[in-house]
């Protein structure tokens, strides 16, 4: 049990605790994941009140050194903020909140869990698989491991239909680059991550932006697309689609699916906020598995470092699959598979996805709570809002009013495909770089104020 010396210590109480804390980090004498005593114990050993623990504590916990679970205990926290290089949050401006990036909420229980995994990677051979020559598609362990993990999720397949991927991103580069030649259309949500935008622009392929709504493309903008333009690919995300957060049912999948079938379209899925779904909806796959390239990873429902990810497709593509990968680097990274694969085996993977549907769950209730009176659309289990904008504001003059206050929120021009009408509207990110949710709540206050305030005339300089 860790007990700090505060002998030559100066000062009120709370802050000497603090500063032992994090010389005892400096110092390696605790490590992240360290469970520290209860307030009760700590003060009893140093002679002072429960309310000077609870403050230092409270106090180091905001500064990013300790993180604190009801029922579980306070633990030295696995990052420190000098550590986050390149954060908007951790730049020059007093009390910044970073909303822009997109990623899943950390505790020190990843670390912990991480660390075991590396432990019983060392202790039961693992290791020497890592020294291996492994097959581009990915070894037969961690190839298994992933059928079982895709199954639950909807999607039935063979070990010989399945590569294990550095991630979706790279899963759906590989789908795309296998299917499509230079000037190919490939049909998308007029919104879209820019991850699409980004191969497009790599494979020289031209994006058609299809209509959208809070339940994703509109069927009847993708058959008017196939009706005038040779479409070659359907790409889409239908679960929390970036950047608008829409949700597709199983209705309007199985009726895009009778588009592709009708137009001999291929469709490339992306799935990565799926497993974050409790009952979610049966992935687009199950509907066209003869044309469907079912992409998935771990960066978002679990951590972003596991980039590890499975691709599946018709049989008839595996080779073109498989040659691609190769090409973007011989195969996946067997590291980060190996631990995906081990946490399939043992739960850990269900543990984590569940900690982490209820951080956003509670994120969303404080979304819900601070922006109640303004017009945005959210679900219980995504990592980021889509926030439109009072007539007043404009998305651009509203994005950089909000990062001259220490507000970093993305605008909407890095999603918008073609000569799409920019809504007025912002995306609002729910997870990691803001760890702390009294920091969320205060940030989003601040949001809500500026929503609020009339802006000066925007000033043109000619």
């Amino acid at each position: 049990m860790w007990i700090p010396d505060l002998c030559n210590s100066t000062g009120p109480r709370y802050k000497a605790i603090i500063d032992a804390l994090e010389r005892a980090i400096a110092s390696k004498s605790l490590y992240p994941g360290d469970r520290l005593p209860t307030h009760r114990e700590l003060a009893e050993r140093l002679g002072v009140s429960v309310q000077t623990v609870a403050r230092a504590y409270a106090e180091a916990e905001r500064k990013g050194l300790l993180s604190g679970e009801v029922g579980r205990g306070t633990f030295v926290q696995y990052f420190k903020p000098e550590q986050r290089a390149g954060s908007f949050a951790d730049s020059e401006v007093p009390n910044s909140r970073d909303f822009s990036n997109v990623r899943p909420v950390l505790s020190e229980i990843h670390v912990a869990a991480l660390r075991e995994a590396m432990i019983e990677s060392a202790k039961d051979g693992a290791i020497q698989r890592m020294l291996e020559c492994r097959p581009t598609q990915g070894i037969v362990q961690h190839r298994e491991a992933g059928l079982d993990w895709l199954e639950r999720n909807g999607v039935n397949v063979s070990a010989d239909s399945l590569i294990v991927t550095n991630g979706v991103a790279h899963g759906i580069w590989t789908a795309m680059a296998s299917i499509t030649e230079p000037g190919d259309v490939v049909a998308t949500e007029a919104l879209v991550d820019t991850s699409i935008t980004t191969n497009a622009s790599i494979l020289k392929v031209r994006l058609y932006a299809l209509a959208i709504d809070q339940k994703g493309i509109i069927p009847e903008s993708f058959e008017e697309a196939c009706s005038h333009e040779k479409v070659r690919v359907l790409c889409t995300t239908p679960c929390y689609s970036a950047p608008t957060v829409s949700l597709m049912d199983e209705t309007r999948r199985e009726r895009i699916a009778e588009i592709a079938r009708q137009h001999d379209v291929a469709i490339i899925e992306d799935d990565v906020f799926g497993p974050l779904i409790p009952k979610r909806p049966k992935p687009m796959w199950c509907f066209a598995p003869e044309r469907t390239y079912y992409a998935t990873s771990f960066t978002k429902c679990v951590m972003p470092s596991l980039r590890t990810g499975f691709l599946a497709g018709p049989t008839s593509a595996i080779p073109r699959l498989i040659l691609r990968v190769r090409a973007a680097g011989w195969s996946a990274n067997i590291w980060t598979a190996d631990v995906a694969s081990r946490w399939l085996k043992d739960g850990t993977i269900d543990r984590l996805i569940e900690w982490q549907r209820q951080k956003l769950k509670t994120r969303y209730g404080i979304l819900k709570h601070v922006l109640d009176t303004f017009s945005y659309e959210a679900e219980p289990y995504a990592m980021h809002a889509w926030l439109t904008l009072p007539e007043h504001w404009r998305s651009r003059h509203f994005v950089d009013h909000a990062r001259s206050l220490g507000l970093l929120v993305s605008p909407p021009d890095p999603f918008i495909i073609g000569r799409v009408v920019e809504p007025h509207a912002v995306r609002l990110a729910l997870g990691d770089t803001n760890r702390n949710d009294q920091d969320f709540k205060e940030g989003l206050e601040r949001i809500a104020a500026l929503l609020r305030e009339h802006p000066d005339p925007m000033n043109y300089s000619y």
